[in-house]
């Protein structure tokens, strides 16, 4: 690698701004989708298993695309399918601003999780390419606080926008402009980002991709994900019935936790930096459970603004730091492949739970999928422990290694 490209390395690894725009604009519709995809999808007909369908099919793209996503970061590249996941991204918007159909919302989310699939694997491996060992926690967490605050202002404008407009208007003038931002943000993306394909050529049986403690992780994270994933399209819903039914309420009632979620994610990838990734995990698995289990009996809307924030507090600390762990797990020249295979888990998740989720709601009732929601986060908070064992696992390189297990 040339002099200019590790004087590039290390000024991003400094500032982080090369990543942090194009993962900003590139996630600016991610918020307003949160809220309105399943209201904009039940007013255009769906029902609450439609809703579900609309968040697996995103998820399905992922999964069957991001294993080969992975290993193809390894051969070819990292910058380049950071691009044409942003690209992606716009296209996706430009779909769903046209879209006056069920059908047409699924084509949407279809070319979403097509660029999710190229975006995530790409970014965090790039991230953590350009992270000394001890700083990976703080790095994966830069880009998930890169990706809530553009989530943040691009709800922030969006509401804003339809507190003036129709929602039948004003959802294709915002997508129209999330389109934009995104192209903007590609063009950036290759203006900015240097590529950090590791410079020796990999080598077939260089590298064991699957260490014991990394296949470990995937089936926590495929686990815990579907179960967490099984609530998501369901929230708004139940929320609605249960509160009320005016959107900008129940946005503002959000507004804590998307602070949350856009300024915490580097500091408390930094404390797993500092005393290993198994704390944090568990201890961000116990609230998000916790909050689960109480959020059906919830009685007033201050608590919900309580909840939620203590929720995004949980997942915030888990998350970030179990995608900090996938570096640690595995070598440089595949670390592509290695993120490949864990978001693979996530994904294959997030495509069964939502099904689950809106069967539950609609046959065993609305609580019924908080409920087990709950119980299956206290249970992941018992499988890190006994999975990757109870000694904190710290990044490699740190004065403390991890067990014999941990392959580079």
């Amino acid at each position: 690698m040339t002099e200019r490209s590790l004087n590039t390395k290390d000024t991003l690894a400094n500032n982080g701004s090369a990543l942090f725009w194009p993962v900003l604009l590139g996630s600016s519709a991610f918020g307003i989708l949160s809220f309105l995809l399943p209201i904009y999808g039940r007013r255009l007909g769906a029902s609450a298993l439609g809703i579900g369908g609309l968040y697996s099919i995103f998820a399905l793209m992922t999964v069957l695309i991001r294993p080969a996503v992975g290993w193809a970061l390894d051969r070819f590249g990292r910058r380049t399918f950071f691009v044409v996941a942003l690209m992606c991204y716009a296209v996706a918007m430009g779909l769903f601003c046209i879209a006056d159909s069920v059908a047409g919302l699924y084509l949407a989310r279809l070319m979403q999780g097509v660029a999710s699939a190229l975006m995530w694997i790409s970014a965090y491996t790039i991230a953590t390419d350009l992270a000394s060992p001890e700083r990976r926690g703080r790095a994966v967490g830069r880009v998930d606080e890169a990706s809530a605050r553009g989530s943040l202002y691009g709800a922030l404008a969006g509401f804003a926008l339809l507190t003036w407009l129709p929602l039948s208007i004003g959802w294709r003038v915002l997508f129209l402009a999330y389109a934009l931002l995104a192209a903007f943000g590609a063009w950036l993306a290759w203006k900015r980002v240097p590529e950090t394909q590791p410079v020796h050529p990999l080598q077939t049986g260089s590298r064991r991709t699957i260490s014991g403690l990394l296949f470990r992780l995937m089936v926590i994270a495929f686990v815990t994900g579907a179960s967490m994933a099984m609530i998501s399209p369901l929230v708004l819903i139940f929320l609605q019935d249960k509160f009320t039914a005016e959107v900008g309420m129940l946005a503002l009632a959000f507004i804590p936790a998307a602070l949350v979620y856009s300024f915490l994610p580097s500091r408390l990838g930094q404390l797993s930096d500092r005393f290993g990734r198994t704390p944090l995990m568990t201890a961000g698995l116990v609230v998000s459970g916790l909050v689960s289990l109480l959020l059906p009996g919830l009685s007033h809307i201050g608590w919900l603004i309580v909840m939620w924030a203590l929720e995004a507090l949980g997942l915030t600390m888990a998350t970030p730091t179990q995608e900090a762990l996938v570096a640690d797990l595995t070598g440089g020249t595949v670390r592509g492949t290695g993120y490949g295979l864990y978001t693979f888990a996530t994904s294959l998740g997030a495509t069964l739970g939502p099904l689950l989720g809106g069967w539950l709601y609609d046959a065993a009732g609305p609580a019924t999928p908080f409920y087990l929601n709950g119980v299956v986060s206290f249970a992941g908070a018992v499988w890190v422990l006994a999975l990757l064992g109870k000694r904190p696992l710290q990044p490699a390189g740190t004065t403390t290694q991890p067990t014999g297990e941990l392959k580079q």
